[in-house]
């Protein structure tokens, strides 16, 4: 995630989920560019807001943003497209709810916000990597959708089954992706971890791990040849699901599972795998991203000349990546530098480690297989990789 500032004499720091500068006080939000957070200065006679740079431009809050305070996007309304019957005004990411929670129930809104924010920044990384992003309006048939929901309980964190809702289950299914409401409530969610004996579980990581499902559909599925190419890291996909599944939940996954995958959920299909492994890829680019922006990459080894080169790293997000000839074995390598500071930081304060995973080799190699996946650079794979 890169850094945001204000325009304002103080060039206060903006973080991703700012509605406004605390300096200035002045709105602040993402457009449909998605790609920075910025002030708009709101004209009362036009009832309209507007950018200092494009003063031209005429900007509304997302209704979501305007209404119950869960966004913060911004939208143009001079290329707003009204759709026939509908009069909402949704900024770029709420045009892919299906969706959202009940909002009679008051106390679903602020669960509601933890939703909208973590799927925010799943697909801030998602564009800045230049995946495709197209919702069901611009393409009916492999576009991506969310739906918030739940069939609990929010008075007890979940706990009760509400006798007038069918099951939700949090999952992917050709491009729908369902978020049970419950994941954004900690005390429920903490509890599932502990009840599955997770080291990890995030509401960010569910939209991950959900998104690796819709992409895989969207980048492997439809060429045999790279359909064929990711069996060689992953395994065979097309395994009957239901029965590994099953498998999975009856049998413990062997003690040296870590050998060969980045979590014990990914040894139950191969197309766990890819889902995990995406996810992973996804929150190393994003928090190293962080990192270099805010110059706290730094080495383990105390070198200067180590952190210097750091420092200097370039990423996927990039545009010059592929020009400067970086590998993503060098990302990783910065990755599992940067992530014994960042667990160090963490048990400085007396919390868990925020990266409690080991990348072997063969996880190595499949990320980088899902990286040259998502910028469709097979060709750059090294031959030692290929043919596993």
């Amino acid at each position: 995630m890169k850094t945001f500032r204000c325009s304002c004499d103080n060039k206060q720091l903006l973080f991703f989920e700012s509605s406004s500068c605390v300096s200035c006080q002045r709105v602040v939000g993402l457009d449909d560019a998605f790609n920075k957070v910025e002030p708009y200065d709101f004209d009362e006679e036009s009832g309209c807001y507007f950018k200092a740079r494009r003063p031209a431009a005429r900007y509304q809050k997302c209704d979501n943003n305007a209404d119950y305070n869960v966004c913060n996007g911004m939208v143009n309304l001079d290329d707003l497209v009204p759709e026939d019957g509908n009069d909402e005004v949704l900024c770029f990411a709420c045009r892919f709810n299906e969706t959202v929670p009940d909002l009679s129930i008051v106390e679903h809104i602020p669960l509601w916000k933890k939703m909208e924010a973590a799927k925010r920044r799943a697909l801030y990384t998602l564009k800045a990597l230049s995946l495709p992003l197209r919702n069901l309006r611009q393409d009916p048939e492999n576009g991506l959708s969310f739906d918030f929901t739940t069939d609990r309980d929010v008075n007890d964190h979940f706990v009760s089954k509400l006798d007038y809702s069918e099951s939700v289950f949090t999952g992917h299914d050709c491009g729908h992706i369902t978020i049970n409401l419950a994941e954004a409530d900690d005390v429920a969610r903490s509890q599932t971890k502990h009840a599955m004996n997770e080291r990890y579980r995030t509401l960010l990581g569910h939209f991950r791990h959900e998104l690796g499902h819709y992409y895989f559909d969207q980048l492997i599925v439809g060429s045999e040849r790279k359909h064929a190419l990711s069996k060689e890291y992953f395994g065979d996909d097309e395994l009957d699901y239901q029965e590994s599944l099953k498998k999975y939940y009856e049998n413990k996954p062997a003690d040296n599972w870590r050998d060969e995958f980045i979590s014990e959920y990914a040894t139950m299909h191969p197309y766990e795998d890819w889902a995990e492994t995406w996810a992973h890829y996804m929150h190393i680019m994003d928090t190293l991203e962080t990192a270099k922006n805010f110059s706290i990459t730094g080495s383990i080894t105390g070198d200067a000349a180590d952190a210097e080169e750091t420092d200097e790293l370039n990423l996927p997000q990039d545009s010059k990546f592929f020009y400067s000839q970086t590998s993503i074995t060098s990302v990783l390598d910065a990755w599992m530098e940067f992530s014994v500071i960042l667990n160090s930081l963490n048990r400085s304060m007396g919390m868990n480690d925020a990266y409690p995973f080991v990348l072997s080799q063969p996880v190595r190699e499949k990320i980088s297989f899902i990286h040259h996946a998502i910028h469709n650079k097979f060709s750059l794979i090294k031959s030692s990789e290929l043919g596993r």
